[in-house]
């Protein structure tokens, strides 16, 4: 009989759906993110958890969302990985994120105009299309409208950015866990 490893153990849907949307947060941010993810596998040397290109698409498409639905497996190992390299990327755009946060915080008070900060604006405006745009793309049909897609973002944007700092991927892992309990 063998023993099967915690860490070989297949991850909840929640945290597949989870790990995939702040990815797609990360794409959305910037359109190379793919490229900067797998060079963060490399750093991070966790190539044997995720090898290449096409093994991150695998495993992105256990999301159930997702138009290309596999059943494949997520383990808890790989998950993990993907929570190191979020953690890591975020941590790179920290100060990108705080803009957008914060330019979410002073369009919802109004003071954008006043601040004379319309440039924070279309940046955010930006990465919300993005985001929509990929969304629309990826997953498969979604009862969710355009503005609940941005508000949507909007939230991975503070999970981001709630990744980001000192003990950023013990942080994002908690969270995930927490909520599928």
């Amino acid at each position: 009989m063998t023993e099967t490893r915690l860490e070989d153990l297949e991850c909840p849907r929640g945290i597949r759906m989870e790990l995939d949307y702040l990815l797609l947060a990360i794409e959305a941010l910037d359109f190379e993110a793919m490229d900067a993810i797998l060079d963060c596998l490399r750093y991070l040397e966790l190539s044997d958890q995720i090898p290449n290109r096409v093994c991150l698409w695998r495993l992105r498409n256990t999301n159930p969302l997702r138009r290309n639905y596999q059943r494949g497996k997520l383990t808890i190992s790989q998950a993990k990985a993907l929570v190191k390299v979020i953690a890591t990327l975020a941590n790179r755009v920290n100060t990108g994120l705080r803009l957008l946060v914060t330019t979410m915080q002073q369009m919802r008070e109004g003071k954008i105009e006043v601040l004379g900060l319309q440039q924070n604006q279309a940046f955010l405006e930006e990465y919300l299309r993005r985001f929509v745009y990929l969304h629309h793309q990826r997953m498969r049909e979604s009862p969710l409208g355009d503005e609940e897609l941005k508000s949507l973002a909007q939230d991975l944007l503070l999970q981001l950015l709630f990744s980001s700092g000192t003990a950023g991927e013990q942080r994002l892992w908690y969270s995930l866990t927490a909520g599928d309990q």
